[in-house]
């Protein structure tokens, strides 16, 4: 019912820029068993990070379907055509 004690010991985690065998670790248990829960995917890929430096890795660099790059004429067309009939919503 109390306070958990001080004592316990946290995992130390990195922090910073990853390094190629991370990402590689992160997109080879990604591909292989989904992403599931977060929190538990850092220990089970072989990572020492926390499961939101994992998640925000996986959405913002490593996903195969993240497209980079200059958009298209027509992807430019689309967005100014959204823009002239929604406004900044």
């Amino acid at each position: 019912m109390g306070r958990q004690s001080c004592n316990i010991v946290k995992p130390k985690l990195r922090k910073g820029l990853w390094s190629p065998e991370e990402d590689e670790k992160l997109f080879n248990y990604i591909t292989r068993f989904g992403m599931g829960c977060w929190s538990t995917v850092p220990k089970l890929a072989g990572l020492q990070r926390c499961g939101k430096s994992c998640r925000l890795r996986w959405i913002n660099y490593l996903r195969p379907d993240l497209k980079r790059g200059m958009f298209s004429q027509q992807e430019e067309d689309l967005i100014i055509t959204l823009h002239k009939a929604l406004g900044n919503k």
